[in-house]
């Protein structure tokens, strides 16, 4: 009788440090967000993480010499796509020329 007490015990304990737990981690959660960055002839973007600047781009990613976004919804459309990957997986997205070409960036 008194061990079965005790497995009530654990399960209610585990289940009380299980859910502790749980809303630590969401209150760590990281706060990202992007902004539009005006150049002077054309547009790029920041990347903030929890206010913090972690990703300035100046230019359009992943084709070369450094041609900046003609609009602010350009830079945006990319600087999103980068925080999706962000999201995804931890690190430093990669934006393919492929991702530009499907949204219109590049032809």
């Amino acid at each position: 009788m008194i061990k079965k007490y005790w497995i009530y015990f654990l399960f209610g304990f585990s289940v009380i440090v299980y859910t502790v737990s749980t809303v630590m981690n969401h209150k760590k959660a990281q706060r990202i967000e992007a902004k539009a960055l005006y150049i002077g002839n054309g547009w790029g973007y920041e990347i903030l993480i929890d206010k913090k600047l972690y990703i300035t781009q100046r230019n359009i990613p992943a084709i070369p010499g450094k041609k900046v976004f003609t609009t602010e919804s350009q830079a945006m459309l990319v600087a999103n796509l980068a925080i999706s990957k962000m999201k995804k997986k931890d690190g430093l997205p990669i934006i393919t020329p492929r991702e530009l070409d499907s949204l219109g960036i590049i032809k």
